[in-house]
């Protein structure tokens, strides 16, 4: 890394996921999952884990893009049934996971027709049997793999952001070292109290959104640091049928394999998208929609409560969030407890993209400020919380 100070920071994040994130105990299995672009933080993960007694295994295939496009290029569900076998054996032999989120080349299936379609049934065929796997549960309900999905600072998202490494490392920093975990946990307490069973969320951004999405019976989940490094969220499987009006996502999003998009408005009538658009890419838009029927519900609500996170970087793990913000999932809703965040609509995807609340003076057309009411009460206004 590039100084002292950056390599200190760099150990501390480390430390915070192996104590905190999946409390790492001596002779425990662990593997880290990893683009070999980014080896350097497998490796340094790997080596304190070893000093701590635990077993290290290291996974650079799941995440090669090379090999992806590979996967879905030739389209071979022989070879992918190999793959699954492999990915399950890691899954059995581990309880412990770290999954790298630094992403070397997030268009990897931008050339390939019909990508988003053949990426859906790979994750079908290959990436969901081996999540069934990984995120088993046990006789008490907890998960048996202790796992955590973590953001490092890297030159390449540096890029694709318009930051410099240095901008992009204390970014990252302020949004995982930089907040007190148990104090945050103890605030989305509240907020989780004030939404759940909530027959209707009224999200407002002038002009731009206006939507009504129902809690009723429903429970939220907070998200504070033990699955995703940064985390801050509390996060929501809404009622099915509820979502109706209008809603613009002001912060650009990733379909996998396919690039960026930015600028999407949807509608919604009685929780089915009927129109949709966007102000780049829309194939990756068409595309994903037409994935299956799924897609075209909301599979979670999420309210972002990180407010170390100060603006979205194109990378969902640290978008959704951000302080101020809310965003939806389209597609697969989370297979737990309604009362847990989960819910019950299924799709081959899972795509969050956010919406921002809050107010910039310096680009007013498209953050004007929104508010958040539950059941006709102001709870947010601005991402500034009145509860």
């Amino acid at each position: 890394m590039n100084n002292k100070n950056t390599d200190t920071r760099l150990e501390k994040l480390v430390n915070l996921i192996l104590d905190y994130s999946v409390s790492l105990k001596e002779n425990d299995r662990l593997v880290i999952q990893f683009d070999p672009a980014f080896r350097k933080y497998s490796s340094l993960i790997g080596s304190k884990a070893i000093e701590k007694g635990a077993e290290v295994r290291y996974d650079s295939i799941s995440l090669d893009p090379n090999v992806l496009k590979g996967f879905i290029q030739r389209y071979d569900f022989s070879e992918w049934n190999v793959e699954l076998q492999r990915r399950i054996e890691i899954s059995k032999w581990c309880n412990a996971r770290i999954y790298i989120t630094c992403d070397s080349n997030p268009n990897y299936a931008k050339d390939i027709v019909d990508a988003p379609k053949r990426i859906a049934e790979f994750n079908k065929r290959v990436v969901g049997p081996y999540k069934e796997v990984l995120y088993r549960l046990g006789p008490n309900k907890e998960y048996e793999v202790k796992w955590n999905i973590v953001g490092f600072p890297s030159v390449e998202d540096a890029i694709n952001i318009g930051m410099d490494i240095k901008e992009y490392e204390d970014f990252v920093y302020s949004a995982t070292i930089g907040n007190d975990w148990k104090k945050m946990g103890e605030q989305m307490i509240r907020i989780k109290d004030a939404f759940d069973n909530t027959n209707e969320v009224h999200i407002v951004v002038p002009g731009l959104t206006d939507l009504k999405i129902s809690l009723k019976n429903r429970g939220g989940e907070i998200c504070d640091g033990k699955y995703n490094m940064p985390d801050g969220e509390i996060c929501y499987g809404p009622v099915e049928d509820s979502a109706n009006g209008y809603i613009y996502f002001q912060c650009p999003t990733k379909s996998e394999g396919l690039g960026v998009i930015r600028g999407i408005k949807l509608k919604y009538e009685n929780g089915v998208i009927t129109e949709y658009s966007a102000k780049e890419n829309q194939r990756a838009l068409d595309e994903t929609l037409k994935v299956d029927e799924g897609v075209k519900r909301i599979g979670e609500l999420g309210i972002g409560c990180n407010y170390g996170i100060k603006k979205p970087v194109l990378e969902t793990l640290f978008d959704e969030k951000i302080g101020g913000t809310i965003h939806l999932a389209l597609g697969d809703s989370y297979k737990q407890s309604l009362s847990k965040g989960g819910g019950l609509n299924s799709s081959d995807i899972h795509w969050d993209i956010i919406c921002d609340l809050r107010r910039d003076a310096t680009n007013l057309e498209e953050y004007p400020g929104g508010k958040l009411y539950l059941d006709g009460k102001l709870v947010q206004e601005n991402g500034i919380w009145r509860i």
